[in-house]
């Protein structure tokens, strides 16, 4: 999972989360979710070179909270745009459609999480220890 720099960056906005995958042989899904927002999947095909192109975008359509709107609003124009490339470097990936690229770093909280809960056993300071 990747966390949109954009979102983490402007106040007020809860932090788009990102999830690359590649499903089989050249086919991609780049999936993007917004809390309490629409869910936006762009179903891709790497062809020669290394870029990619759009296949398909769904979005779903619900009701996105005000708070929320503009930045969904961008990220869904930004991905019709068509994802043509994906660039990983380390933990950042950048992406980029229409000539814009847009910044995400790798969402580290869960495995924050699992490592303070893997301390915890270690030092004994559980219940049963």
């Amino acid at each position: 999972k990747l966390i949109l720099l954009d979102s983490l960056l402007q106040e007020g906005y809860d932090p788009a989360k990102v999830t690359v995958k590649n499903i089989m042989g050249s086919d991609w899904m780049v999936a993007c979710m917004i809390p309490k927002g629409n869910m936006m999947v762009s179903m891709l095909k790497r062809v020669e070179g290394g870029k990619f192109g759009l296949v398909k975008l769904n979005c779903s359509n619900k009701d996105t909270p005000p708070e929320n709107k503009e930045l969904e609003e961008e990220l869904k124009s930004f991905l019709e745009k068509g994802i043509t490339h994906l660039i990983r470097d380390g933990k950042n990936l950048t992406i980029e459609a229409g000539g814009q690229q847009k910044q995400l770093v790798e969402d580290d909280i869960r495995k924050q999480h699992e490592e303070a809960q893997t301390e915890k056993m270690q030092s004994g300071s559980g219940r049963f220890g």
